[in-house]
């Protein structure tokens, strides 16, 4: 029985979609105004898995994702880069795909981008203004906060008592500093559309509501997204799905992921602690980095550190090397092994709130009791390795590939670097570049005309 923590409700609850086995699944995407960084990604993967898993379940999942590709970052970025936002936008949304197809991303039935579904965002606002939800003036329109009477139920706060946020913009125009922006007046210089109020883009809310109503209608069975998007985005979603169709919960399942930090630190340029995924799976395995964001609980944080990938690549690493023991150390008179217990456990995991964490030591255990079996025979070592393959489509992480993934191109380059050094007989500088690349967790092997990088947990 598959139970799901509902952030809504602070408690795991039986998983019942609302139409049989169809799972209507909307998750928060990204703002390409930038190189999107690992902390959008520990997001994606999660969710991923979820909808892998989900599958593998029987459940037919329709995971939507939303692309803000209109925004103020993207318009500063634009004018930063001398180009368009359209131009931006679809530079960063294209890298963005790119660095989904390296870390296995592929469950998302839907991309859709926020400037497609104009229509639909001009009619809901307006059916909040006709509710009397919503008010305009000088152009902009804006959600009348203190007419929702539930705001701030999400993230347990009440109205006169809220945090402040950066995504709550002073604005004249507001008749109460909580209200937000539903529809942005022209300014000079920017995209715009036409609508009732005259030109101008909608805000960051109210795309995603009139979105997911456009995909799935006024209620659907799971909205995910980083635990930073609880407030104010979230409860704005709510105030405005809630409002314009008069049905609660707009939502039947509010899904979180906890928060990721790289040593001990929020992410920050300033503090010179931000890694964007382009460079996370440029300098690193993205198989590894995968297995180490679903090695914990999705509502958990997340410490990164260069050590804790190096511990992710020896323990996924252990994994696939045991899967390969399977594929030889097989014999006719080799030992009985029954799988069915370690699955039942892993199962069972999977369907506690996507209990990764506990669902890989019920695979370990497995590794550990098979081993001390000794050779098994070809129908055990074939129901193990099937099980492994069923977990392995789960978490989206090769656990029995046999070939060898490729070397991370920065590590490349540092041992053709070191190469030149060599030849250019600077042995001590040539040391200190193959110290870093051991350090990062492969060996230099010299060889006749060259060199052969290793991985240590080969």
């Amino acid at each position: 029985m598959l139970k799901l923590y509902n952030t809504l409700t602070d408690k795991k609850e039986v998983f019942k979609p609302r139409h049989g086995k169809n799972v209507d699944m909307f998750v928060c995407g990204i703002t390409p105004y930038d190189s999107a960084h690992i902390g959008n990604f520990r997001v994606f993967i999660v969710y991923d898995m979820m909808a892998r898993y989900l599958r593998f379940r029987g459940y037919k999942v329709f995971y939507l994702q939303n692309v803000t590709d209109i925004d103020d970052k993207i318009i500063n970025a634009a004018k930063e880069k001398n180009t368009t936002p359209r131009a931006v936008a679809e530079h960063y949304f294209k890298e963005f795909l790119a660095v989904n197809k390296q870390l296995n991303i592929k469950s998302v039935s839907k991309y859709a981008k926020a400037t497609k579904y104009i229509k639909q965002i001009i009619a809901q606002i307006k059916r909040l203004i006709k509710k009397g939800y919503a008010y305009e003036h000088n152009g902009s329109v804006y959600f009348e906060v203190k007419k929702f009477k539930r705001y701030g139920a999400l993230s347990r706060q009440k109205l006169a008592m809220l945090h402040t946020s950066e995504r709550l913009e002073e604005d004249p125009n507001k008749k109460h500093p909580y209200d937000f922006v539903l529809w942005k007046a022209k300014k000079e210089g920017e995209p715009f559309w036409k609508s009732p109020w005259g030109e101008g883009r909608p805000g960051w809310h109210i795309e995603d509501t009139a979105i997911s109503e456009h995909f799935f209608g006024q209620q659907y069975d799971i909205h995910g997204g980083g635990v930073d998007l609880k407030f104010p985005h979230h409860e704005a979603e709510i105030a405005q799905q809630e409002s314009a169709s008069g049905k609660r919960p707009m939502v039947k399942y509010w899904a979180h992921t906890g928060m990721l930090m790289v040593n001990g630190a929020k992410m920050s340029k300033s503090l010179g602690n931000f890694i964007t995924s382009k460079d996370m799976v440029a300098r690193h395995r993205p198989d590894c980095f995968r297995f180490m964001m679903l090695s914990a609980h999705h509502r958990s944080l997340i410490d990164y550190s260069e050590k804790l990938m190096a511990q992710a690549q020896k323990t996924l690493d252990s994994l696939r090397t045991f899967a390969q023991e399977l594929k030889k150390k097989t014999g006719k008179t080799g030992a009985a092994f029954d799988v069915e217990p370690y699955a039942k456990k892993f199962f069972a995991h999977m369907d506690d709130d996507f209990n990764t964490p506990s669902a890989l030591a019920a695979m370990f255990t497995l590794m550990h009791d098979v081993r001390a079996k000794g050779m098994l025979s070809p129908l055990a070592a074939r129901s193990v390795l099937a099980f492994l393959k069923a977990a392995e489509e789960i978490f989206g992480v090769p656990f029995t590939k046999a070939k060898k993934l490729s070397v991370p191109k920065d590590i490349t380059d540092m041992a053709r670097r070191r190469e030149q050094l060599r030849k250019a007989g600077k042995w001590e500088e040539a040391d200190v570049l193959r110290e870093e690349i051991r350090k990062q967790g492969y060996q230099l092997k010299d060889v006749p005309g060259g060199f052969e990088i290793i991985p240590l947990s080969e």
